[in-house]
């Protein structure tokens, strides 16, 4: 319940700077993520306003030029600001909106190139400078219009000022000028398209090294013709649901499984055939498991089923259901006249007992499940006891 003393106190400073931080920046997520990216740039719009306007005080600059740069700074500035905080571009392709800011200051670098003579050089500089820092963020589509709407502009820059000025304009220097930024920018351009290039391929490094590591670690758990568990794997998870069983005091069963006269399967129809008889009962085994039970190829033809949670008598209902799912299969497909049974030994395993132990019963059953004619699941003479 909510203490009413509590609620007349007044905040803290850390709470009206956490209301401060949701008020200026919005909500966490893309909102806010964007509204922090603005807000870093801001201090070098503030920078830029700033010298303008000492240049303007110590007659360097036009004080109307000053102050029309300074007007379009920060009108886009609060523009981009309430776009941002608003959230209205949050859900669009260009959240942060980081090609109409880079437009944005390709104006404002056109508009410094027009009425600032004498920033000519440093308004060049700086369009390269901001081209070089937005490229990463950009398609190469979006790239090459930005660059070329910077090219145009600061074309038609001069191409007015000739017509305003006539003679009295020194046209090759601007031209030349003019010149070498868009020389800059199309080395900038092979260099971003170069640079990308190269992302791409260490993306698809990446993605191969990623893939085979993932191979590796499938091979480390899965045997290669079954994909089932392999022995190491299921004997780490033995000892996993063994250590749960102890803490628990949940059943716990384990079968081993045998292929009735595999040897036979071989000998008469080739290791290709036994080949595609293992990969097909691992496929009908793991079909017949329950969700939280395991399967693993324990050797050759042999195989063992994990079935935590489960009793002896859920452990017998499971291996009808497998062994009914492999009297169904159509084994004739690999072979003319092909049957495949299986015999099975179950047993539980007992707390405090090592699971060496618990194997060794498994199999005794399994070898009393052959002797009495193969094609069953014999349960564990300690169970029977």
């Amino acid at each position: 319940m909510t203490d009413p003393a509590s609620a007349l106190r007044p905040p803290t400073g850390d709470a009206l700077a956490g209301v401060l931080v949701r008020w200026l920046m919005g909500p966490a997520g893309t909102v806010r993520q964007a509204v922090k990216r603005l807000l870093l740039a801001l201090p070098a719009y503030a920078f830029v306003a700033g010298l303008l306007l000492v240049s303007a005080r110590l007659g360097r600059v036009e004080p109307q030029s000053a102050w029309l740069m300074v007007g379009y700074l920060g009108a886009g500035a609060a523009l981009f600001f309430a776009l941002l905080r608003s959230g209205a571009v949050a859900h669009s392709a260009d959240p942060s909106l980081v090609f109409p800011q880079l437009i944005f200051h390709v104006g404002a670098v056109a508009l410094a190139y027009a009425f600032i003579e004498n920033g000519r050089s440093l308004a060049l500089q700086w369009l390269c400078i901001i081209l070089v820092l937005d490229m990463r963020r950009l398609s190469s589509g979006q790239v090459r219009l930005a660059t070329g709407l910077a090219i145009a502009l600061l074309l038609g820059t001069v191409g007015l000022q000739w017509m305003h000025d006539g003679p009295r304009m020194r046209l090759a220097p601007e031209l030349i000028n003019v010149g070498m930024a868009c020389v800059t920018l199309a080395v900038l351009l092979l260099v971003a398209a170069a640079g990308r290039r190269l992302q791409r391929q260490l993306a698809g490094q990446g993605a191969e090294l990623a893939q085979a590591a993932e191979q590796m670690r499938a091979l480390s758990v899965r045997d290669g013709l079954t994909q089932l568990y392999n022995r190491r794997h299921m004997q780490a998870l033995l000892e996993e649901e063994a250590a749960r069983h102890r803490r628990s005091g949940r059943p716990l069963s384990l079968a081993i499984l045998d292929i009735d006269f595999f040897k036979r399967v071989n000998d008469r129809h080739g290791h290709g055939v036994g080949d595609a008889v293992l990969r097909d009962f691992a496929l009908l085994a793991q079909g017949a498991a329950d969700g939280g039970q395991a399967v693993a190829r324990w050797g050759g033809e042999e195989f063992l089923l994990l079935m935590p949670e489960t009793t002896p008598e859920l452990g017998l209902q499971a291996l009808e259901r497998l062994r009914l799912a492999v009297r169904r299969h159509d084994w004739s497909a690999h072979a003319e006249g092909l049957a495949v049974s299986f015999s099975a030994g179950l047993c539980a395993h007992e707390a405090g007992q090592p699971l060496q132990h618990t194997l060794e019963r498994a199999d005794r059953a399994l070898y009393r499940a052959k002797a009495e004619g193969r094609d069953r699941s014999v349960l564990s003479m300690e169970e029977l006891a």
